[in-house]
């Protein structure tokens, strides 16, 4: 609804007799509401225009009446008023909201104008909008939607959760010390029993019977070889055979057939010489006894020194 044909033209008063007569102050006002009809917190505008002389001075309202009716304020100003001027014509745009339904006025103030120490006040009391209701024309026929129900929050069964966190941390605990003890460091084994493990494990391959005496000979050197650098101070698994010996230095009694054996598996070894069967076993058998006399000499109480003590007491009887 435009309501610019909304012309005002305030004229001065009449003079009084024997008074000179004053200036008239002409004056067109016009307003705009876009749009006039809306909804209840639909925003729309106010557009207001004013043309006078040159001049003259407009003073715009700040904004609708903040007064509330029934605790609600009909009318609201959303942002501030925008004001210009275009030649002699005031404008100024207001952004507005409705919050009641049915007309509603404005409830603006009036805009005032000042011209040569007159003034004038063109109205603006028939501003208004139309809000539509959103309700049916016969609300008995409004249907509300049923009530929600309350909102029921499950209730959190936490032992389960902790009983089920407490076995995984026991699982986790026994694997962890499954890892632990299966990945423990081996305890050192004694050469001399290592060197008879070796000695029961060659034998039960049974190499004499399969002809095979070559390699059951050089395996129990190779036992004797590994127990001597356990053992002697100084001898070393990389040793070659006069290396062994020169540190060793073998002693009287079964230790002196140690060079002699030595140098009859290198050459079974290294020169593929042949070993007789019978050879092969007195070999094993000699290399048993030089393991019991050198862990005699070296450990006083290990088993092998005992027997060889009780042996020479039962000789000396």
């Amino acid at each position: 609804m435009f309501v610019s044909l909304l012309l005002l033209l305030f004229q001065a008063m009449a003079p009084q007799v024997g008074q000179p007569a004053s200036r008239e102050l002409p004056v067109q006002m016009g307003f705009r509401v876009t749009p006039d009809t809306v909804l209840i917190g639909q925003p729309f505008t106010l557009f207001i225009k004013v043309l006078a002389p040159k001049g003259v001075r407009f003073e715009f309202p700040g904004g609708p009446d903040t007064a509330t009716q029934n605790g609600v304020r009909p009318i609201e100003l959303r942002g501030e008023k925008i004001v210009t001027m275009l030649g002699d014509t005031a404008v100024a745009l207001y952004h507005l909201v409705a919050w009641d339904v049915g007309t509603q006025p404005l409830r603006f103030p009036e805009v005032r104008v000042t011209f040569e120490g007159q003034e004038r006040r063109p109205p603006l009391g028939a501003a208004s909008v139309f809000v539509k209701s959103v309700l049916p024309a016969d609300t008995s026929l409004r249907v509300p939607k049923p009530a929600r129900p309350l909102i029921v929050l499950p209730v959190f069964n936490w032992l389960r959760w902790f009983a089920l966190l407490a076995a995984l941390i026991a699982v986790s605990l026994a694997w962890w010390a499954w890892r632990r003890y299966r990945n423990r460091p081996k305890p050192p084994i004694d050469p001399y029993a290592r060197a008879q493990q070796e000695f029961v494990r060659i034998e039960a391959r049974r190499l004499l019977e399969t002809a095979e005496p070559e390699e059951h000979f050089a395996a129990m050197v190779d036992v004797v070889r590994e127990y001597l650098a356990a053992r002697v101070p100084g001898v070393r698994r990389s040793d070659t055979t006069g290396e062994l010996l020169r540190t060793m230095q073998p002693r009287d009694g079964v230790e002196s057939e140690l060079p002699r054996l030595l140098d009859r598996v290198d050459l079974v070894k290294f020169a593929r010489a042949e070993a007789a069967q019978q050879e092969a076993r007195e070999a094993g058998a000699k290399l048993r006894a030089i393991v019991d006399h050198v862990e005699a000499r070296l450990n006083p109480e290990s088993e092998p020194a005992k027997r060889l003590a009780a042996k020479r007491g039962e000789q000396a009887a």
